[in-house]
């Protein structure tokens, strides 16, 4: 996936390579014929790399990279990196083709601008964000915070050492009860005992991802999505298992936004939360990120051998559409991002339709003249 994002400069140096073969004549007039040889060998080389690549390049990527990179390159997000003009167009392009073709439109344009005006702050950010979608395409990039698909091998043991109540860096010492107290594993003596844990041994219908800071690049905990049901389109987002530090920051509200974001993007329609009646943070995170409690359920688990009352909660679609998204993404990106967000999504929006109805249009004509 990173390579597709060199294809549209490696097309235009393939364009240029053949113009530079028709003019024959090498240094003063010598040698025309072998530099064209040689042009013709490169270019081949190239198509043939191309082909390679493209064997393992998700359906639509390539089309919505080379739509999204001419987009930006009329209307950039903000200022040129110096002494890199593409970096702009290059972000903005990867961010919104990652996206894949089953999101809204609305989203991938969303997304990249967000993605863009992140990765494009200086020559370090471009540098940083650049590696990471060659090495891990598929994280979910944010303002404070990314989300990585969970894996033991590289999260296992900071999430043991962020959450096991034990020092760590500047976090002082605390009861692990305090992030495990109302879930239903938990604490761990060790990182072996965390591993065999649910949290790392997930069923086929959930998905677990790391918060990792987007300054220092530490975890500070973990989001979980469970219940998984494709036939009717609800899942359920579980209570961010984060370090005491870190609850109720703003990085803890951004995770949820990225996965409530993509969820709905992808056409879900309705997404649960649920937590225990008696844990006043887990109500705060459901009320911070605006779901609405839909009613309680008495001793619906049994946890820690103790009976567990919950408060179920939910999030519709037509509520992420009709206000929550833009209040979760004014808190986190402020009134005039969103003001922003906003322009940009309908004048975009218009020039797509504009741009489908003319190729329809085309295509009509076509077909009446053959």
């Amino acid at each position: 996936k990173g390579e597709a994002g060199s294809l549209p400069v490696s097309s235009s140096s393939n364009n240029a390579d053949e113009k530079n073969s028709k003019g024959g004549g090498g240094f003063f007039g010598f040698g025309g014929g072998s530099k064209k040889k040689a042009a013709s060998s490169t270019k081949a080389m190239n198509e043939a790399t191309k082909e390679q690549i493209r064997k393992y390049i998700p359906e639509g990527y390539e089309e919505n990279y080379v739509r999204a990179y001419r987009k930006c390159q009329d209307k950039p997000g903000g200022a040129t990196i110096s002494g890199r003009p593409e970096a702009r167009f290059e972000a903005y392009a990867r961010a919104y083709a990652g996206c894949g073709t089953r999101t809204s439109t609305a989203y991938r344009r969303s997304y990249g601008r967000m993605y863009e005006s992140v990765a494009c702050k200086n020559h370090g950010t471009d540098e940083k964000y650049s590696s990471l979608f060659l090495s891990r395409p598929a994280d979910l990039v944010g303002r404070t915070v990314r989300l990585e698909a969970l894996e033991a091998d590289r999260h296992l043991d900071v999430m043991h050492n962020i959450t096991s109540g034990e020092a760590n860096l500047e976090d002082k010492s605390y009861d692990p009860n305090e992030v495990w107290g109302f879930l239903d594993v938990g604490p761990f003596d060790s990182s072996k005992e965390f591993r065999k844990s649910s949290v790392f041994q997930a069923r086929s219908d959930e998905a677990a991802f790391a918060i990792v800071e987007a300054v220092t690049d530490r975890v500070i905990g973990i989001i979980i999505l469970s219940k998984d049901d494709p036939k009717n389109l609800n899942v359920q987002l579980e209570l961010p298992i984060v370090k005491p530090s870190a609850d109720g920051t703003v990085e803890q509200l951004e995770a949820c936004f990225l996965v409530l974001d993509r969820l709905f993007a992808l056409g879900y329609r309705r997404v649960q939360l649920t937590c225990d009646t008696q844990d006043a943070a887990g109500k705060k995170v459901a009320g911070r990120i605006g779901f609405t409690q839909e009613g309680m359920i008495p001793k619906h688990m049994v946890v820690k051998e103790a009976n567990r009352d919950s408060n179920i909660y939910g999030m519709l679609n037509s509520d992420w559409d009709k206000g929550a998204r833009a209040f979760l993404f004014k808190k986190l990106h402020g009134a005039a991002m969103l003001k922003v967000d906003y322009a940009n999504n309908a004048k975009e929006g218009e020039l797509e339709e504009q741009e489908a109805f003319l190729a329809e249009k085309e295509a009509a004509k076509r077909a009446a003249e053959e």
